[in-house]
This record gives C-alpha cells, structure tokens and sequence, in this order.
C-alpha cells in the first residue's frame, strides 16, 4: 500500500469525528495494519500533525485531537478574521468563470445533501471555501485556511447539529450570491455572518459514540484492500 494511500485512509479516520479523543496513536500497530515499516508510518503521522490533523506531542507522539468547544470558539473566530479578509480580496476582482465554478461546487454541495450524505456535503462545504482561497493566489493564505478548515471539519463531525450541512449550505448560497454582486463588504459580511451561524450551531456533546483508531483503520483498510490480499510494499519516492 503506497504512503498516498495510508495518508488518505488516516485522514479519513481522523476527519470522521468518530476516533477517540486524545487517543495515542502507537506507530508499530498502525505499521502493522497497513502492512509497511514503522519509519514508514511515522512520516505519514508527521506529516498529518504538520497539516493539523492530529496533534503531535513532544518526547510522546502523536495524538488524536481532543476537540472541544473552547477549541472551537477560538478557531472560529480566526476564520472569521481570515475568510472575511479572503471575500473582500476576491469579490471585487473575482471573474465570471470563477463564480460559475463556484456554482458547480454549490450544486455538488446539494445534490450531496439531497443524497443524504452528509460527509461528502460536509467536504464539498470546505472544498467551497479552499475555493475562495484560491483565488486570492497566495499561497500561505489558502494553506493556513486549509488547516483551520480539516479542524472545523472534525469538530463539526463531533458537535455538529444533524441539520448543519443543509443549513451551511444555504448560507454558502447566499456567500456565492453577495461575491456574484462584486460587493466587497456585502460578501464579507455573508462570510463571517455563515461562519458565526455555524458555530452557534455547534451542540454541548459529541453527537456519536467514540471508537478507538485501531478498530477504525482495519475496517478501512479491509474495505481498500485489493481483492487477492496483496499489499504494494513499494516505498513512495
């Protein structure tokens, strides 16, 4: 199995909000799972601490993130600073061609919901905004927004109302709406006013039972797992 692969899988598990919180992630039985080395599993661990989507603990290793509501308030808040300044940079510049592409990802959006899957509806919503980040063409812009969007993504898995993402994305409609206007101010202010509404959203509890990484990995690895059993050994250059 290629590290691409094994980096997918990990990302999965951890964004699904379902992974116990603050659970160590042992790197030898992760290894053995995926069938690869430990040095192997423990490039793939770092490189998802690096992109915050676990946490990486000093002389301990890696962590699931322990999500919570303080948490949440504060990364909130920074993706409304960010994302407020992201629509007044784009909406006035933005090109006709941008916003149709912005259509077809809220369509998508829809018809995930209307399918009643949630997880996709709920990464097509991130993906929408990556997509006002491009747009900006700064790099550093769209990667810390990327960061900020994978931990709102697992916090909504565990706090996320049942109705959050039909809801977030009739307010990413109306995000969409105020950008078409090439309005600066107007779609700064459906930005942070959608961003505000989700977080008011946000339940006291988790809304599903934790399981541990491990249970999680096998199950996903089971389910990718090329039909003869194989396992590409290969290391990724």
């Amino acid at each position: 199995m290629r590290d691409e692969q094994i980096y997918a899988i990990m990302s999965r598990v951890l964004a699904s909000g379902v992974a116990t919180p603050g659970a160590k992630l042992v790197e030898q039985r992760l290894a053995d799972l995926f069938g690869i080395t430990r040095d192997r599993m423990r490039r793939i661990l770092h490189r998802l601490g690096h992109e915050g989507r676990l946490e990486l603990v000093p002389n301990r290793g890696a962590r699931v993130i322990d999500a919570g509501l303080f948490d949440a308030r504060i990364v909130y808040d920074a993706r409304r600073i960010l994302e407020g300044g992201i629509a007044l940079s784009v909406t006035e510049r933005i090109a006709t061609r941008d916003i149709d592409a912005l259509l077809a990802q809220h369509e998508r959006e829809r018809e995930a919901i209307a399918l009643g899957d949630d997880q996709s509806a709920l990464r097509l919503g991130g993906a929408l905004h990556i997509g006002l980040a491009d747009l900006t063409q700064n790099a550093l812009v769209v990667d810390t927004l990327r960061s900020m969007v994978d931990r709102t993504s697992t916090l909504l898995s565990f706090f996320g109302p049942a109705d959050g993402p039909a809801c977030s994305c009739r307010e990413h409609g109306m995000i969409i709406e105020a950008v078409a206007t090439r309005n600066p101010l107007r779609a700064r202010e459906a930005m942070c006013s959608h961003l505000s509404l989700v977080e008011t959203r946000l339940r006291m509890r988790p809304r599903c039972d934790s399981v541990d990484v491990e249970t999680l990995v096998a199950t996903e690895v089971a389910r990718v797992k090329p039909v003869d059993g194989a396992i590409d050994e290969t290391p990724d250059a």
